[in-house]
């Protein structure tokens, strides 16, 4: 009995050990290149979802958005995404405004349910972008090596889908990914350190400091602790300071 007991137990820690691991942040925009560490490094897609174990390099700036509703800005720098205090908690680090009588107001409450928003497909496969007919190397391994024909023929399928278009030409989808804010609309000022915006959409930007933007369909505005900038909105004028997140309707 008491080695069945121990059976058993083994059984359920390695049945415990092997469920998948759930993502707990996406990341929502990025001014350069987001990395995520392994065999090889890979740069990741902005929507792309992040598991607790993902060791990431963000090269410039980055907002990563937490499915328990905390932000986290990234500047330069390497982090795990599960040993964040963003990752864990159940709250929201940014306070939250909306535009009302024209002026920002603050509301509370909890924060919306975020994971739908962003997509577990996190590269373009390389199977993707590989040339659909044969190249002057496979003639060559095919008439100049043993089996040659037959191993054309027959190889093996590569992993991922094979006739996937790379991101930017792909269909948008309704979850976050990178695009045009559009042309028109409001107008942004960024005075200091960076504001990262989102369109009605999902077409989310990095809004770098010392550059006026046309916000087109933008619906969202996320001011960092430090940011400051300048909202000319519905004929009004702005002055918007972090921590800070905005929504304009």
């Amino acid at each position: 009995m008491r080695w069945a007991a121990v059976l058993a137990l083994v059984v359920l820690a390695s049945c415990k050990e092997a469920a998948p691991v759930a993502p707990v942040c996406g990341l929502h925009s990025a001014s350069e290149p987001v990395t995520l560490e392994g065999t090889k490094d890979q740069a990741l897609s902005v929507g792309a979802r992040l598991k607790p174990g993902d060791r990431v390099t963000a090269e410039g700036l980055a907002l990563l958005e937490c499915f328990k509703g905390a932000l986290k800005v990234l500047d330069d720098e390497t982090v795990v995404v599960g040993e964040l205090m963003e990752a864990k908690v159940e709250a929201t680090t940014i306070p939250r405004f909306v535009l009302k009588g024209g002026q920002p107001v603050r509301v509370e409450g909890p924060s919306p349910a975020v994971v739908a928003r962003y997509s577990d497909n996190r590269f373009t496969p390389k199977s993707a972008l590989a040339a659909s007919e044969p190249t002057s190397a496979d003639y060559f391994k095919a008439f100049f090596t043993p089996n040659g024909i037959e191993n054309m023929q027959a190889g093996p399928r590569p992993e991922g889908p094979t006739k996937l278009a790379p991101p930017a030409a792909r269909a948008k989808v309704s979850r976050i990914h990178a695009g045009e804010l559009g042309q028109g609309g409001a107008v942004l000022e960024v005075d200091d350190e960076v504001v990262f915006a989102e369109t009605d959409d999902l077409a989310t930007a990095a809004l770098l400091e010392g550059k006026r933007y046309e916000l087109g369909r933008t619906v969202r505005l996320v001011l960092p602790d430090g940011a400051e900038a300048e909202l000319e909105y519905e004929g009004r004028t702005f002055e918007l300071d972090g921590p800070m997140d905005l929504r304009l309707r």
